[in-house]
């Protein structure tokens, strides 16, 4: 669990996570996959749970609140 702890995974953990939501390669995709949604919107949805799920290790493990006043 030292890894949750160290700055610079939370820094490449949301920063790839930056990258991979610049969807420059489905810009113009429109057809429908799953339920007659288009795959953008299905891998939106995906990475905003990876977010999500992210959010609360970071707020769990790496937010400890030691150092305030």
């Amino acid at each position: 669990m030292e890894l949750l702890k160290s700055k610079w995974f939370w820094i490449a953990a949301f920063g790839l996570l930056f990258v991979a939501s610049l969807d420059l390669w489905a810009w113009d995709w429109t057809e429908p996959s799953v339920f007659g949604l288009p795959y953008v919107i299905i891998y939106i949805v995906v990475l905003e749970t990876i977010l999500f799920v992210l959010f609360v290790a970071f707020a769990r493990y790496y937010w400890t609140g030691e150092g305030d006043e």
